[in-house]
């Protein structure tokens, strides 16, 4: 890998070789100079449903153990 000086563009920004287009990279300051390597790929969970939606289930499973003939 070559090393090369760059200079920025008026507005603040390098251009980099060899990235692929459209593709992220983390670029992190270390030793008075910046690593860029790919940005990892980070797995999201899945949205979570709203609470409304889990405490009307939860309800509705409670209501299953309830017994109405013991009721007052």
């Amino acid at each position: 890998m070559d090393t090369t000086l760059v200079k920025a563009d008026d507005k603040g920004r390098v251009s980099i070789r060899g990235v692929r287009k459209g593709a992220k990279y983390l670029v992190t300051p270390e030793n008075g100079g910046w690593w860029i390597i790919p940005a990892p790929k980070i797995n999201l969970p899945e949205k979570m449903e709203s609470p409304a939606g889990a405490w009307e289930r939860r309800a509705a499973m409670l209501e299953s153990f309830y017994d109405k003939s013991k009721a007052w």
